[in-house]
């Protein structure tokens, strides 16, 4: 009998993104509002069995089944640090979540992994967040639970917001993307002024409301439409469809929406009909 255990690899989206610098380190200084989404993948750990990487779902297509995966990366870390195996763990990821969208399925995996792991094995919470670190950015938001939270630094810095009200948020996916994205969007954003910084910091003291559309900010959309092939034209026309704007998830090309109404959600998703995109409905995710 296998041990087993199972759980829920949430999406995200920022809600503010904001690139204040170049730092010395070569890394990007970010101020950045996220939100976890209901939108999951369904990740497994199963001990005892023929280890690996197995990737299935809708959207296991673009996502590596070897140790390239951020999640089988983020095992062999901390069993480092635990004096653990891995010659008996399986880890079987159910996509539901479309790979290298700017939405953090990868470190999203990655944190469950650990914090799965954490309870087999009994790591602290403190070494969970530590070896999130390592693997990336994102992962430590992941690891920490998720919700509404600020992160700063390249990411690393976090601190847990007020949850906001639950809210709808369409998500308009390319058919494509591009190799290299986040490494290329930084990139461009370096030949333009950065942003001045405050966005973030303006959210983060507000009283934890809804978020209507037009309060969202990304620097990376100053850039967007240069490096990725056709999403000029799937954001000008859902935009004129619906009357509302789109924004950019992460560093993209996901466009997104996010508003209260159940009916202007079902709306804005029909905006797309006939766009080289795959439309997702769904909603906020509170912290847990």
């Amino acid at each position: 009998m296998h041990n087993r255990l199972v759980g829920a690899a949430p999406a995200k989206v920022n809600l503010v993104l904001e690139v204040t610098e170049l730092r010395a380190d070569g890394y990007h200084e970010i101020d950045t509002i996220l939100q976890t989404l209901e939108l999951a993948d369904e990740v497994t750990l199963e001990f005892g069995a023929q280890a690996g990487i197995r990737v299935g779902g809708p959207f296991a297509s673009g996502t590596p089944a070897d140790a390239s995966n951020l999640a089988w990366r983020a095992a062999e870390l901390l069993a480092a640090r635990c004096d653990a195996r891995l010659d008996d763990l399986a880890i079987s990821l159910n996509k539901r979540i479309p790979p290298a969208g700017g939405l953090g399925g990868g470190a999203s995996d990655a944190a469950t992994v650990l914090r799965l792991l954490g309870q087999y094995w009994g790591a602290s919470d403190d070494l969970l967040r530590e070896v999130a670190t390592i693997v990336g950015s994102d992962p430590v938001f992941f690891v920490s639970g998720g919700g509404t939270a600020r992160a700063q630094g390249r990411g690393e810095i976090l601190t847990p917001l007020a949850d906001i009200p639950r809210q709808n948020v369409v998500l308009f996916v390319p058919n494509s993307t591009i190799d290299g994205k986040t490494a290329r969007m930084f990139a461009a954003l370096d030949r333009f002024p950065f942003d001045a910084g405050g966005v973030a910091a303006a959210f983060a003291r507000g009283d934890g409301g809804r978020v209507s559309a037009a309060e969202v900010y990304n620097g990376f959309e100053r850039v967007a439409f240069d490096l990725f092939p056709g999403l000029a034209g799937i954001w000008e026309s859902v935009e004129q469809r619906c009357g509302e704007p789109i924004h950019l998830a992460g560093a993209g090309p996901t466009l997104f929406w996010i508003g209260a109404s159940d009916s202007a959600a079902a709306g804005v998703a029909a905006a797309a009909s006939g766009q080289k995109s795959t439309v997702l409905q769904t909603t906020t995710r509170g912290r847990g």
